[in-house]
Order: structure tokens, then sequence, then C-alpha cells
């Protein structure tokens, strides 16, 4: 994969900016796709995907999102998490699935992850940006950061990158929602993954879900999303230490291995 940052060879944060309104139908989506030459399609594809990452390069951002995974060292897995993120470095991501629960939380000033399984804590100034916190978690971790690695593939679709062809097989149903679904290519030869995304057909193209399969590690993953438009309280991105808890080095919070 490209990156695994929020914002596709930068290593900045996309943050969430307004809505923008998709003015079609399936009827108009359909016949565009046979009306439009190949360049056409491409252009408005990339306006999508450019909708995309300015909203979320310009909003405080806040979703969940389930995830199931097959992986060929780890086996099978499910799991959560929740997204909290606010201008200019505010951050709470709820992670929990097959055998771990994790917190990790930033007020602006202090960084913080908690392994709610072993009840340990580790603490160290907050960085400058919120992608720079989940990256260290990710490391730590092991964790395969297929949402984050997805949000880079945005970034990619949207600055028109000549290495990633994208097709739109068209309209389907995910969940309650209409959304344009989207066949995802790298060619350079040297990224193997083959994404398809989902993207909200109205209002802001938000992901609806998103399918990752990597031919060179074996494994595949399906995320769906919600997305919500309600801010947290700012409480929510400061720490106390729950009862019986014990502070310790950021070396020993023994994160372990997760999709």
């Amino acid at each position: 994969m490209k990156s695994v940052s929020l914002c596709s060879k930068t290593h900045s944060l996309p943050f969430f900016t307004a809505f923008f309104i998709l003015a079609l139908s399936c009827g108009d989506v359909c016949v565009a796709q046979n009306a439009m030459p190949p360049s056409a399609q491409k252009e408005d594809t990339q306006q999508i995907f450019k909708r995309l990452e300015d909203y979320l390069k310009n909003n405080a951002i806040q979703f969940s999102t389930t995830y199931s995974a097959q992986n060929v060292a780890l086996g099978s897995s499910r799991g959560i998490a929740h997204f909290f993120v606010e201008r200019p470095n505010l951050l709470r991501i709820e992670f929990s699935g097959s055998g771990f629960s994790y917190l990790m939380t930033s007020d602006g000033k202090i960084l913080t992850i908690y392994d709610e399984k072993t009840r340990k804590y580790a603490q160290r100034s907050a960085p400058a940006k919120p992608i720079e916190a989940v990256n260290l978690f990710t490391g730590l971790a092991a964790f395969q950061a297929r949402v984050l690695q997805f949000l880079g593939v945005v970034g990619d679709v949207a600055s028109g990158d000549t290495g990633v062809t994208v097709t739109k097989p068209g309209i389907e149903r995910v969940g309650d929602l209409n959304c344009t679904r989207y066949e995802i290519r790298y060619t350079n030869g040297v990224d193997s993954d083959k994404w398809t995304a989902w993207l909200r057909k109205d209002g802001v193209p938000l992901p609806c879900k998103s399918f990752i399969k990597s031919s060179d590690e074996g494994s595949q993953q399906t995320n769906l999303y919600n997305w919500s438009d309600k801010l947290s309280r700012t409480e929510a991105y400061s720490f106390t230490p729950p009862s019986g808890s014990k502070e310790v080095d950021l070396s020993n919070v023994e994160l372990r291995p997760m999709q």
C-alpha cells in the first residue's frame, strides 16, 4: 500500500469540510457513463473523490467502523473502532474486537494509550498532528490500519494519480443507503492491493463500505462505516485513569497485533 496516513503522500491528517450535493439520480449516472468518453468519466470520478477529500480536510469528524478480516498470519477477526477528531489536534479512538480493547486520546497536550485488558496506560506529550499519534499506535500494535490506508487511496484518486485506475460499475444498496461502487487498482506493479469502495450517492460522498484484498499477504478485510454529524464534548478527549489502572512506560503497554 502506498500510504497508511489519512492523507496520501503528505502524512497530514485529513480533517473533515462542508456538504457537497451530488445531484445525480441512478438513471443520470447510467446515462452519463454511457454518454461520456473515458476521460470525462475519469474526471467525474476524480471530482467526487476530491469532494470527499476536501470534506475530510476541513471538518471535525466522528464515525464508527466495523470490520471483518481474514489474515494468513492472524486468522479471522472482527471488531469495531470509533474515531473522533477535531481541530487542531484533538483525538479519541476506541478500538475493540477479538481479544483486545484499546483507547487512545489526545487533548492537545497529553497523548494517552490505554489497554483495557491489562488496565495499563502510557502517556507522553501529544504530537502536533493526530496522524502522528495514530502512526505511533499502529506501529506499536502491528495494527494493519486498513481504514487509514483506504483514506490514503481516496487521496490518490482525488489527486489524479496516474498509477491508479478506477472503474464505476454502478449504484448498489449498502444498508439503507444508495452508494456508488468503485473498483480501484494500482498499475505501477508495486502495489498489489485491490480495493472496492462504496461512496454515498447523496450529499457528501462519504464511505459506506470498503473492501481490500491483498494478494501478496493473502488477506482481505471489509469495513462498514457509520458517520455522525454530532460533535463530541471536549472532555471526551481527556483521560482519567480508571480505578485500579497502572501507568507504565510506553514500551510496556504490551499492545498485541490486530487487524
